[in-house]
């Protein structure tokens, strides 16, 4: 059974925002310091690359129709 890359990429675009709301609620407001920028950096990052893949493969497959 294949799984079609939209459903694979709203997957990724889900355990990503889980991952972001673990990592702010694991900052520390009161010494931001010592916070995990870099992981909440890189869900934010994974987020936008996931949006930009489904729009670029709905633009294709509108051009393709």
């Amino acid at each position: 059974m294949k799984i079609p890359k939209d459903i694979v990429a709203y997957l990724i675009i889900i355990a990503g925002l889980i991952l972001l709301i673990m990592h702010i609620s694991e900052l520390d407001f009161d010494n931001l310091k010592k916070g995990p920028f870099s992981g909440i950096v890189s869900n934010i990052l994974l987020i936008l690359a996931m949006i930009i893949t489904i729009r670029k493969d709905k633009a294709k497959k509108e051009k393709e129709n």
